[in-house]
């Protein structure tokens, strides 16, 4: 089961996550496979229509971060390019399997990921050495994968009185398997709408790819 927060009701952290570190989700079967999904949940309910992701910004998060700076963003950027050849040599072996739909409390519709104990040490070790870095990471420590489809908790979705997702629209999707990824590339992503030009991915201050095959 997803956690409702990535926060501790005890220890809640004062700064807020802005960008954050991810994988990006690039093989064609399971854009086409979540375009089908949000299609056939928009057919259901248009009001949905406007709060579904693209398929040029299906990522897993690996860890958030808070950069306040551009010193900040420096610091971050360095280094994820640091650890470039280690977090090479530590690529996991096993495809991410995108399999199923949930939400997050009732708010943000997500893709269930499975993952190997490569990935889960993949993620760890990016974590734990740009923490070494100086770089102020925000996270849960009890790291779950999931690929966000949809949000309505943005100021757009208040204003259209969308206020949760309901949970009948995704029922038929709970053990649709979306595909498979393999860990081909790891960015830095700023949080929000800006959108790079020339694919739509996030405005990315850093990023490294490792191979562009599936």
């Amino acid at each position: 089961m997803f956690k409702q927060s990535r926060y501790s009701k005890l220890d809640v952290p004062q700064k807020r996550a802005n960008y954050f570190y991810c994988v990006r989700v690039t093989n064609p079967e399971i854009h086409d496979s979540i375009l089908t999904a949000l299609e056939w949940i928009v057919d259901k309910e248009a009001q949905y229509e406007d709060f579904c992701y693209s398929k040029e910004i299906l990522q897993v998060t690996l860890c958030e971060v808070c950069l306040e700076t551009e010193d900040d963003i420096t610091k971050a950027r360095m280094a994820l390019l640091g650890v470039s050849d280690l977090l090479g040599q530590n690529l996991p072996k096993a495809k991410l399997q995108i399999k199923g739909l949930t939400t997050l409390n009732d708010k943000v519709l997500v893709a269930d990921v499975q993952y190997g104990e490569d990935f889960r040490h993949f993620a760890d070790l990016l974590t734990s050495k740009i923490k070494d870095a100086g770089v102020n990471v925000i996270q849960d420590n009890d790291y779950r994968a999931h690929m966000t489809v949809m949000r309505v908790t943005s100021s757009k979705a208040r204003k259209a009185k969308v206020e949760k997702i309901n949970p009948w629209i995704y029922v038929n999707l709970k053990k649709t398997h979306f595909g498979d990824q393999m860990v081909n590339s790891v960015h830095l992503c700023k949080m929000g709408s800006e959108r790079r030009d020339y694919d739509g991915f996030y405005e990315t201050p850093a990023e490294i790819i490792f191979r562009t095959e599936e």
